[in-house]
């Protein structure tokens, strides 16, 4: 099984996914420890928060207050994956560098925790995750 992904201007992959039934574009990021949401879409994707807030750090950014959410249903491409927890982040510097290069914004990241347990393989060649 695999899911096929589309190549950025900025050479980003990003993929297809449905996360509770709601379409949704995710960058693949092996170099992010977590998966995560931007918490903005949090009502968009009926997203439930799990737990308190704690302190987040990213590539781009001193220190960003997050929350985990509770498992919901994920599918990548036509393929349903099973329950999947995020962490709630605002990824608005994200989506305005993306913007600033011609580039579309992503609603999210699929981060090294999910392709890790999910031993996802990445064929750069052909542009796939291999599932």
């Amino acid at each position: 099984m695999y899911v096929t992904l589309r190549f950025t201007r900025t050479k980003h992959l990003l993929c297809r996914a449905r996360i509770n039934k709601i379409n949704a574009i995710l960058l693949i990021d092996t170099g992010a420890s977590n998966s995560c949401i931007h918490s903005k879409l949090k009502e968009q994707f009926g997203l439930r928060s799990k737990g308190n807030p704690f302190d987040a750090s990213g590539a781009s950014e001193g220190k960003m207050t997050a929350t985990m959410t509770q498992k919901c249903e994920l599918y990548l491409g036509r393929h349903k994956i099973g329950k999947h927890a995020f962490v709630l982040l605002d990824l608005t510097h994200i989506n305005q560098t993306l913007l600033s290069q011609r580039t579309n914004s992503i609603d999210g990241i699929l981060g090294a925790d999910f392709l890790m347990k999910k031993k996802i393989i990445i064929d750069y060649g052909r542009r796939r995750l291999i599932l």
